[in-house]
């Protein structure tokens, strides 16, 4: 019977379309701009370049809207560094750093870099740059797989987590799922916040925490941050369709539900 399962999960995986991998491409350089999106296209049909900017600003404007899957950046462009970008912005993102200096390589491996490529780029290193993202990348996400399986009754329901060990300095706490507000990523730590305004660093991925708790308690609204349904506070429609969330206690940022998750999140909060 088990086997049986596992089959029918086999085949829904297999027929499920391939999404693309959205790219911005930040570079200043017209022709070095066509170059990479090129190359990009010849490494695989999973990659799509969806915007081309070319300063720091114009980035900036269009990531208010837009949540790419990836950055390709040449550090120095028009308007000063595209370190900027990532450091102005809400969300993870991970990017692939692209210049024709050396100098700026621990800053870049700071910000997110998943590679940092010297000009004038390789075709083989960038297309090594682009495996080693999408080996990051879970397309089908565990947590879906689990859910899955438990509509089918495979290994019985699935079980998610009551709480959680962290640690206080030498201190050791527990604290129960129930007490959490919210999850988040910031300047690279992933911290958990009480509903009485505790925060405590975790030692766990966004990824692996999502899979741990129950999705009928808790939503991740985007690539940042995981929201309990206790600690929303007031919701107010935005652009693009997405949902602006007032949290209680306070986000240490913006928390706006993104395009792709929209939609979702709404059928969450209606218990669908």
């Amino acid at each position: 019977m088990i086997k049986c399962y596992i089959f029918a999960i086999n085949i829904t995986l297999t027929n499920m379309p391939n999404p693309k991998f959205k790219i911005l491409l930040v570079e200043d350089e017209a022709l070095s701009a066509k170059r990479l999106e090129q190359l990009v296209k010849n490494y695989s049909n999973e990659f799509e370049v969806v915007k081309v900017s070319e300063s720091v600003e114009e980035t900036l404007n269009w990531l208010k809207t837009n949540e790419p899957d990836l950055g390709l950046f040449d550090i120095q462009i028009a308007d000063g560094l595209s370190f900027e970008i990532l450091r102005n912005i809400s969300f993870y993102l991970p990017v692939i750093f692209i210049t024709a200096y050396d100098a700026h390589a621990l800053t870049a491996l700071k910000l997110n870099a998943i590679d940092y490529l010297l000009k004038p780029i390789k075709e083989e290193e960038l297309h090594q740059a682009l495996e080693k993202f999408k080996k990051q990348k879970q397309v089908y996400s565990e947590s879906q797989l689990y859910n899955l399986m438990s509509a089918m009754n495979v290994n019985g329901p699935v079980k998610y987590v009551e709480r959680l060990r962290v640690n206080l300095g030498q201190q050791i706490r527990v604290v129960q799922i129930e007490e959490i507000a919210y999850f988040y990523i910031l300047n690279k730590g992933v911290y958990l916040t009480t509903l009485v305004g505790e925060k405590f660093l975790l030692d766990m991925t966004l990824d692996e925490i999502e899979r741990m708790v129950n999705p009928s308690k808790f939503f991740r609204i985007n690539r940042q941050i995981i929201i309990s349904l206790s600690s929303i506070s007031k919701m107010v429609n935005y652009s693009k369709s997405r949902v602006k969330i007032t949290l209680k206690p306070e986000a240490p940022f913006e928390t706006i539900t993104s395009v792709e998750r929209s939609g979702e999140f709404k059928k969450w909060l209606s218990g669908n």
